[in-house]
C-alpha cells in the first residue's frame, strides 16, 4: 500500500493512467508531425550543422583505425542532447545518435550527414528517399516506439521511490541493476576488446547517476528528481568546452545558450518557488544534480564510442549496466553490514540489514521474489530492471535509426513529464504550481536543444562566419 492507497484505488488509477497515456501519445505524435517545419531546416537548403563529435582534423581521421581509448575522446565534441545522422568513415554506414545512444541508421532515415574535410564540420542534407511524414505505419511506428520508451523511462522515478519506501536504497539499486545486467548479459559477450576499458569507465559514471538518483528518491519527490536530472542539457555542453575546447559562443550554438538559460530559470523556479524559497531545498536536490552529472558524463563518453562503433550500442550498454551492478553491489554490501556506523544507509531505517536474519533474505535476490510482504516491490524491481532499463534500451536503439535528430530529442525530452504523471497516479505525489512551472521550463530547455542553429541565427539576425 502506497501513501494510504488501497489496492482497488491503485488499480483504478492505473487504468486511468493507461487511458491518459494513450490519448497523450496520439497528441504528441500529431504535434511532432506538425512541428517538423520548425525543428528541421528546409529540404531545399544544404544545412551545415557543427557537431564536433565528428569534427576531426585530417591527422585525427587517420587515427580512426587505431585502438579506441579515452584519450581519443578529446578530439571529439557534441551538444549531447542533439542527435545526428553521420556517415561512419571507417565502415561506410550511417548512424543516428541521441542522448548518449547511437544506432545504425536505415536507408530511409530523414537526414544524411557527411564529414566535410574543408570545414571540419558535419554537413547535413535531407534524405531524398526518406519516408514522407504521414499516417503510414512505416512512419508512425518508430516514433511511437521511442515515445513509449520515454514513457517507460519516466516510470523509473516513482517506482524507485516505491522501492526505497520498502527496501534500503542500496538494496533497491543493486537488485534493479543486477536484473538489467542479467537481461543484457548476452550482449556483454559481444563487446569488442578495444572498447572494454572505456566502456567500463563510462559505466562508472552511469553508476554514479543511478546511485545518486536512488539516494535522492529517499526524501525528494520523484518529479523533482526527474526534472533536476534533465540538467544534462548543461553538463554535456560544459564538458564539450572543458574537454574538447569547443567554441560555444552564442553565435556558434544559440540553441545551447537558449536551452541553458531556460533550464537555469526552471531550476530557479523549482527550487526558489513557494513560501519557503531556498529553505525547501535539501540534500535530495544535491543528489539529483549529481545524478545529472553522472548521466551527462556517461552520455558524453558513450556517444563517442557508439558513433564509431554503432553495432556495439547494446554491448556497451551491457557493460554500463554491469559496472552499475558491481558498484551498487559494493554499496549494498557495505551498507548491509553497517559500515562506518551506517553512513552509507542514505537515510534508510534499515541499518546493517545483512546482519538481520529477519530481513536479510527478503532484501536480496532471489529472496525478494519469495517474500509475500514485498510482492509489489519485487514487481517494481523486475519491471525497472528487465523492462525500463534493459528492454527499453533495445527498443530505443531500434527506433532511433529511423528518426531525425529533432524528432528524437523532442520525444526523449518528455521523460520528466511522464515521471510527474506516474508519480501522481502511482504514489499520490502532488505538483505545486511552482513545481509545474519550473519543470515545464526544464523540459522546454531539453526541446530547445533540437532547434536548428542556422534557423535561429536567421530569425535572431545573428552574424556568423564559419571560420
Amino acid at each position: 500500500m502506497v501513501d494510504g492507497l488501497n489496492p482497488q484505488t491503485l488499480q483504478h488509477r492505473t487504468i486511468t493512467v493507461k487511458m491518459r497515456i494513450g490519448s497523450t501519445c496520439l497528441f504528441l505524435l500529431l504535434a511532432l508531425r506538425n512541428a517538423s517545419a520548425f525543428l528541421h531546416p528546409s529540404p531545399n537548403l544544404r544545412v551545415r550543422q557543427p557537431h564536433s563529435v565528428f569534427s576531426r582534423s585530417q591527422e585525427q581521421n587517420k587515427a580512426l583505425s587505431a585502438p579506441f581509448s579515452y584519450n581519443s575522446l578529446k578530439s571529439t565534441s557534441t551538444d549531447e542532447e542533439e542527435s545526428i545522422l553521420v556517415e561512419d568513415e571507417g565502415t561506410g554506414t550511417n548512424v543516428v545518435c541521441a542522448r548518449g545512444v547511437c544506432a545504425t541508421a536505415d536507408e530511409d532515415a530523414p537526414e544524411l550527414c557527411t564529414f566535410d574535410d574543408e570545414t571540419n564540420e558535419i554537413v547535413c542534407e535531407p534524405n531524398a528517399v526518406a519516408i514522407q511524414p504521414g499516417f503510414s505505419f512505416a512512419y508512425l511506428w518508430p516514433r511511437a516506439l521511442l515515445l513509449v520508451c520515454s514513457v517507460l523511462y519516466g516510470t523509473n522515478f516513482p517506482l524507485g521511490r516505491l522501492m526505497n519506501d520498502a527496501l534500503p536504497p542500496s538494496a533497491a539499486t543493486s537488485s534493479r541493476m543486477l536484473l538489467a545486467t542479467i537481461a543484457l548479459s548476452p550482449f556483454l559477450l559481444q563487446l569488442k576488446p578495444n572498447l572494454r576499458g572505456t566502456a567500463a569507465l563510462c559505466g562508472t559514471f552511469t553508476a554514479l547517476g543511478y546511485v545518486s538518483q536512488s539516494i535522492a528518491l529517499v526524501d525528494t519527490p520523484a518529479a523533482t528528481v526527474s526534472f533536476l536530472g534533465a540538467l544534462v542539457v548543461l553538463v554535456c555542453p560544459a564538458l564539450a568546452v572543458l574537454v574538447d575546447k569547443k567554441k560555444m559562443s552564442f553565435a556558434d550554438a544559440p540553441q545551447t545558450w537558449i536551452a541553458a538559460i531556460t533550464c537555469l530559470l526552471g531550476v530557479g523556479v523549482l527550487e526558489l518557488g513557494g513560501d519557503s524559497g531556498l529553505g525547501d531545498a535539501g540534500w535530495g536536490d544535491v543528489w539529483s544534480v549529481l545524478q545529472a552529472i553522472g548521466f551527462g558524463t556517461s552520455f558524453f563518453i558513450t556517444e563517442r564510442m557508439m558513433a564509431k562503433e554503432p553495432s556495439q550500442a547494446l554491448p556497451i550498454t551491457a557493460m554500463q549496466c554491469g559496472m552499475s551492478a558491481i558498484i551498487a553491489g559494493v554499496w549494498a554490501g557495505l551498507d548491509g553490514v553497517g559500515f562506518m556506523d551506517g553512513m552509507l544507509s542514505a537515510g534508510s531505517t534499515h541499518g546493517a540489514w545483512l546482519l538481520d536474519e529477519s530481513v536479510k533474505s527478503g532484501f536480496t535476490i532471489p529472496g525478494l521474489f519469495f517474500d509475500d510482504g514485498l510482492k509489489n516491490v519485487a514487481y517494481a524491481a523486475a519491471f525497472t530492471g528487465f523492462v525500463t532499463t534493459a528492454a527499453n534500451r533495445v527498443g530505443e536503439t531500434n527506433a532511433l535509426g529511423k528518426l531525425s535528430s529533432s524528432e528524437a530529442s523532442v520525444l526523449l525530452a518528455t521523460e520528466p513529464l511522464w515521471a510527474a504523471v506516474f508519480a501522481n497516479f502511482l504514489i499520490g505525489e502532488q505538483l505545486s504550481v511552482w513545481d509545474g512551472a519550473g519543470g515545464t521550463l526544464i523540459v522546454l530547455a531539453c526541446v530547445a536543444t533540437a532547434i536548428d542553429p542556422a534557423w535561429l541565427r536567421e530569425k535572431l539576425q545573428i552574424q556568423y562566419s564559419e571560420e
